[in-house]
């Protein structure tokens, strides 16, 4: 009993000294983490410019004017002097018809009119004669020389000659209209330009038999353009007639082609809730084709004050469908901001319209190190 007293006692004195020293030992603190780096970054700072307000709006060229030009009369085509693409004058030739019949009915009329004119001269020759017979009677059946009888017949002769005076200008004037028709027979056979422009298909061969309701050849003018735009009902308006407009085709990616708002139709349509106006572009150079497809800004005439940032500065977020930046503040920290960028971009400068400040630094390399409140070592 006396050894297992002392057993207990021991063990019991063992576990008071662990206890002691637990609890008067100070446990071991962890090594403070070290601060992670600054993150190198160029920065710009935002600019602003004033920058006129415009409405953008897409559309395709028109010609302004087209005509499938139809011939007159009907016949036989017997010569197609132009081609696809090819330029003419006003009153060039596009076609000639087969015009046989209408020359010999021309050299007919112009007969028919020689011989009226003969006519006349002839009746005009003879009534003077009847006019001067007939005074000549009077005065000597006044003075009892003649019978009244003669001096009647002389009247009577002089009247009839004015008849026939009368009768054969008539003629005249009947045969030179039937000349006038046969020379526009003849030059029907001939089908013109109606105006200046491009060949844009011509519909008919040599040998071809055609009528006046047969179209032979697509004229186009082209200089100057009708670019038809299609504009939303709500900005019906901002519009008006008399604004500049400049448009741009992808086939010429570096040039723009101004125009004026010429006219705006009243009617809106109930499907697509939209509108048309008509700009008139100037074309003389022929580089815009009727067909082409086209971006306008249409000038408010007026300003707004536009942000502008490098565009190595902006970053997308593809998950949110949003565009950041890296504010870098005062402390040298970058500050995550989203940001609202104008419709159409252009060159290395990116337009935003709301989220950062003019005067303003941004970072512009390592965006893909850096995050909300990353400190920065920023360089100009």
């Amino acid at each position: 009993m006396l050894i297992s007293g002392r057993v207990i006692l021991a063990t019991a004195l063992v576990v008071i000294w662990t206890l002691a020293a637990a609890c008067g030992g100070r446990a071991e603190e962890p090594a403070p983490a070290a601060s992670a780096a600054p993150v190198s970054v160029s920065t710009a700072r935002v600019s602003g410019t004033d920058e006129p307000v415009t409405i953008e709006a897409t559309g395709s060229f028109k010609p302004d004017e087209s005509s499938d030009v139809a011939p007159e009369v009907s016949g036989r085509v017997v010569s197609t002097p132009v081609e696809v693409g090819a330029f003419v004058k006003r009153g060039q030739t596009l076609i000639r018809i087969q015009g046989v019949g209408a020359g010999l009915k021309l050299d007919e009329s112009r007969a028919t009119v020689a011989r009226a004119e003969a006519n006349l001269k002839l009746a005009e020759s003879q009534n003077n004669l009847a006019q001067t017979t007939a005074q000549r009677y009077a005065a000597l059946l006044a003075t009892g020389d003649v019978s009244k009888t003669v001096a009647d017949q002389a009247r009577t002769s002089a009247e009839t000659a004015v008849q026939s005076v009368n009768t054969a200008r008539a003629s005249l004037a009947e045969a030179r209209a039937q000349l006038a028709q046969a020379e526009k027979a003849v030059s029907d056979v001939v089908v013109p330009a109606p105006f200046a422009g491009y060949i844009s298909a011509r519909s008919v061969s040599v040998g071809e038999y055609v009528q006046p309701s047969t179209p032979v050849v697509t004229l186009l003018k082209i200089d100057p353009l009708r670019l038809e735009l299609s504009i939303p009902a709500i900005q019906a308006g901002q519009v008006a007639v008399g604004q500049r407009v400049t448009a741009r085709v992808d086939s010429y990616p570096d040039q723009t082609f101004d125009g004026i708002l010429t006219a705006i139709n009243p009617a809106i349509s109930a499907e697509s809730r939209t509108f048309i106006v008509e700009v008139r572009v100037p074309n003389a150079d022929g580089v815009l084709k009727p067909g082409m497809f086209a971006v306008a800004t249409i000038d408010q005439g007026r300003s707004q004050r536009a942000l502008l940032v490098p565009r190595q500065a902006v970053v997308e977020d593809p998950n949110t469908n949003s565009f950041r930046v890296f504010v870098i503040d005062d402390q040298n920290r970058a500050r995550l901001r989203v940001v609202q960028l104008a419709a159409r971009q252009q060159g290395e400068t990116v337009r935003i319209l709301t989220g950062v400040q003019e005067g303003e630094r941004v970072a512009t390399s390592n965006l893909a190190d850096l995050y909300d409140g990353a400190q920065v070592a920023a360089s100009a």
